[in-house]
């Protein structure tokens, strides 16, 4: 008899403590896993010039640790704002994706063809391209050099569907709208080259 009461007064500490450490742990649990901040995330896919509104975007709690510097948090209005480069659906603003109204240049989407063999290969949506402009000179006439016509344009569209026959390509690029006429003018005549603008 003595020795069942000594066996469980010798498990009662050892019981308490389980049950102590484990509301502790759940205590610390809750604590990380709602640690974090509330973040701008983008709801649909943005294009550079885009002026943002309230459907664009929502707010969503994450834990990014030392990387939450470099986003936007909810403290910061993105409404209004437009946008500097080509985000997607559920990407999280960035600290530089988004400028004023008032600083951003308004940007068009202009559609132009190029021929296939006069595209990089593996350009992909988003990526920044530069355009020449180059005319094809016939026998005997003098010579002249292709001509930067765009540097660093960001790639909206890509339709290949003609390549298979050798055929022109649709791209539509993301123009400064202070530069579409010169980029519209140099399709008049010659051909353009399209090439990645960082390899």
């Amino acid at each position: 008899m003595t020795l069942h009461k000594k066996t469980r007064t010798s498990r009662l500490p050892l019981a308490i403590t389980l049950i102590t450490a484990a509301f502790v742990s759940a205590f610390l649990i809750a604590t990380f896993s709602n640690k974090g901040s509330d973040f701008w995330v983008i709801n649909g896919p943005i294009s550079p010039g885009h002026q943002i509104s309230a459907s664009d975007v929502s707010i969503s709690h994450m834990n990014l640790d030392a990387s939450a510097q470099f986003y936007l948090n909810k403290d910061t209005e993105p409404i209004g704002m437009v946008a500097t480069r080509i985000m997607h659906s559920g990407e999280i603003i960035g600290s530089n994706d988004l400028t004023s109204a008032i600083d951003a240049m308004s940007t068009s989407a202009v559609p132009i063809s190029v021929r296939s063999v006069d595209v990089a290969m593996g350009l992909n949506i988003g990526e920044d391209v530069d355009i020449y402009w180059v005319l094809d000179t016939q026998s005997g006439d003098d010579s002249i050099d292709p001509i930067l016509i765009l540097g660093g344009v960001t790639l909206l569209s890509y339709d290949d569907g003609g390549k298979n026959f050798g055929s022109e390509i649709g791209l539509s690029v993301a123009v400064e709208e202070t530069q579409v006429l010169r980029l519209l003018s140099a399709t008049t005549q010659g051909r353009l080259v399209v090439i990645r603008s960082h390899v």
